[in-house]
């Protein structure tokens, strides 16, 4: 099944969401986690298969030293004062309003909902990560 879009679209990650739904199958720190996943996003968006999305990984809490926030087609922010949920539902409700194509990455079940109520569509972590692949090299 295929969950990506195959539309330009633009992605609204909750970044420690995903982080945190694989920290436990590979018994790494947040931090290994976090760079392997934004290198992988980063490869993704250049792959002509997906590089007609943008992907925006909006992060909890204060900036922290990630490496580069723009990567290919992926912008990395930190919501300082506000929940990565109030950005992500503000943005994707913003998005919508102007016509594009939006989908949340979330496993935050209150967000979904709140976002399905918009008219958002939303995508739990592990589908929206699975359903990325990199093409063999």
């Amino acid at each position: 099944m295929q969950y990506t879009s195959t539309k330009p679209t633009t992605y609204l990650i909750d970044g420690l969401n995903l982080v945190r739904s694989f920290l436990y199958e590979f018994a790494r720190t947040e931090e290994e986690v976090t760079a392997d996943f934004l290198d992988f996003l980063e490869e993704i968006s250049l792959c002509d298969r997906y590089n007609m999305h943008t992907y925006e990984v909006i992060f909890d809490g204060s900036f922290r030293p990630i490496g580069p926030l723009y990567r290919g087609g992926v912008h990395i922010s930190f919501t300082e004062g506000d929940s990565a949920d109030q950005i992500i539902c503000e943005r994707a409700e913003f998005l919508a309003g102007t016509g594009q194509r939006v989908i949340a990455v979330t496993d935050d079940r209150e967000l979904q909902s709140a976002l399905k109520s918009a008219g958002v569509k939303s995508l739990f972590c592990r589908k929206f990560y699975n359903s990325l692949k990199l093409p063999e090299k």
